[in-house]
């Protein structure tokens, strides 16, 4: 399952901030069950952050505009580990914050890796 998550209207302006970021992402992910294999971290100026992760079930991703209060995630996780609590997990670490979730189910009747 593919899931892509528009999150909005962050209040706490310390939520942008890299090594949070980093750390919350991760524990989200752990959380949710999934294994981080590797993590890279791009700062960008005057604002912003993007962190890839691959996974053990694939990968998830986070870009953040500060200036506008946003975050976007995309998780993909292959096998049984749902992607959605990665998204519900790292929402709780920012405390108020607007969420909007797509699902997308993709890869149907192929093999389970």
């Amino acid at each position: 399952m593919h899931v892509l998550a528009d999150v909005t209207d962050v209040a706490d302006p310390a939520c942008f901030d890299p090594a949070f970021l980093v750390d919350a992402f991760h524990d989200a992910l752990r959380e949710a069950g999934t294994t981080v294999r590797r993590t890279l971290v791009e700062e960008f100026t005057p604002h912003g952050t993007s962190v890839m992760v691959v996974l053990a079930e694939s990968h998830a991703s986070l870009h953040t505009w500060p200036e506008r209060r946003t975050m976007l995630i995309d998780a993909f996780t292959c096998g049984p580990v749902s992607p959605l609590p990665v998204v519900e997990k790292f929402a709780a670490k920012l405390g108020d914050c607007r969420v909007e979730v797509t699902r997308v189910d993709r890869g149907s009747g192929g093999p389970e890796h």
